[in-house]
């Protein structure tokens, strides 16, 4: 697909944005791994292509997570990325921990955003996890 093709303009109207708009600095991005399912499978997802070097953090949603993710994001913007976060329910309490301690952070849903954070938390819905939407996201960041 060509950096402009129709998969990448698709994906920019696609994405939906709710909250503060957000300007990251020095970002911790965190990346939740997904359950996987018989439809999809593994494969690759996320914003990593468009991160600072070393930005990026693969988690399991596991209860030890939280405080470890906020000792790392001290001074930093934290931006949370989830996929399908409505099926999982402890990707849904690792990130209602995270937003509980940091408002400030910034939730990418990669799914389909059946489960949503609180009013006034920066988030974007892409409602896919392709590279297109990935690169939606980032370029809405400002990583890209």
């Amino acid at each position: 697909m060509a950096a402009d093709g129709v998969g990448l303009a698709a994906a920019r109207r696609a994405v939906r944005v709710s909250g503060p708009r957000a300007t990251l600095s020095r970002p911790l991005i965190i990346e939740v791994e997904p359950l996987e399912n018989i439809a999809a499978g593994r494969f690759g997802w996320g914003l990593g292509p468009w991160a600072p070097a070393g930005s990026v953090r693969r988690v399991n949603a596991g209860d030890d997570e939280a405080a470890a993710i906020l000792a790392a994001a001290a001074g930093r913007s934290l931006v949370a990325v989830v996929r399908d976060a409505h099926r999982d329910a402890n990707t849904r309490s690792l990130v209602s921990a995270l937003l509980t301690a940091r408002p400030d952070t910034v939730l990418v849903e990669m799914g389909l955003p059946r489960w949503q954070p609180p009013d006034g938390i920066s988030y974007l819905a892409t409602y896919g996890a392709s590279r297109a939407s990935a690169q939606a996201a980032a370029e809405l960041l400002g990583l890209a």
